[in-house]
């Protein structure tokens, strides 16, 4: 960080800067897991999607084949 971010710990004893790191590192660690899991909630939504439309053609082919049968007798 930079001098000017740091400025306002100016004064602060040892241990409460200490525990202001361990907070700032827990926050950016949260930080990254927040990413992670929006990136697999995204990668799950896609998959789904995928899965819906496969199942939707599926039961079009399904309906067409019914259809097809039906006409031709």
């Amino acid at each position: 960080m930079s001098w000017a971010v740091e400025e306002w710990k100016e004064g602060l004893s040892p241990r409460v800067i200490q525990k202001i790191h361990e907070l700032e590192s827990q926050v950016d660690k949260l930080k990254k897991e927040r990413q992670q899991r929006q990136f697999q909630l995204e990668s799950l939504e896609a998959a789904l999607q995928k899965q819906k439309q496969k199942a939707f053609l599926h039961l079009f082919m399904i309906r067409k084949k019914k259809l097809l049968y039906f006409y031709a007798y």
